[in-house]
């Protein structure tokens, strides 16, 4: 393995620890589009919709998706948003909203609880 290949699968076990995910210290093979990625115990696919946010006065926009992620922003009551992908953690699922990369090299973007919109 390649001194780039090694720093990569170490970044990307440091960040799923960091995460508190227990995972491999490698990246999972890759993907095509519009099958399910996995990073550790995170499951996530490919998604387009347009939902509606539905509490008041809104709710967070996180930078991983993750009820502890840290929150970034905030969209507000009756603001549209659209999906660019779909991540399962532990039963709760986020919604990415922009700056969207989910593969094989980790998962990044700006994530927004499905039960928060509608």
């Amino acid at each position: 393995m390649n001194l780039k290949a090694r720093t990569i699968a170490a970044a990307i076990g440091t960040t799923l620890i960091t995460w508190g995910i227990a995972a491999p210290a490698q990246a999972s093979p890759p993907s095509q589009d519009g099958q399910v990625h996995i990073q550790g115990k995170i499951q996530c696919a490919p998604e387009s919709k347009t939902y509606t946010v539905k509490v008041k006065p809104g709710t967070a926009i996180r930078s991983r998706p993750a009820k502890d992620g840290p929150q970034v922003d905030t969209v507000y009551y009756g603001n549209k948003v659209t999906s660019k992908f779909y991540c399962v953690n532990d039963g709760w699922v986020f919604v990415c909203i922009s700056l969207c990369k989910v593969d094989e090299n980790g998962i990044a973007g700006r994530w927004v609880f499905r039960g928060d919109i509608a």
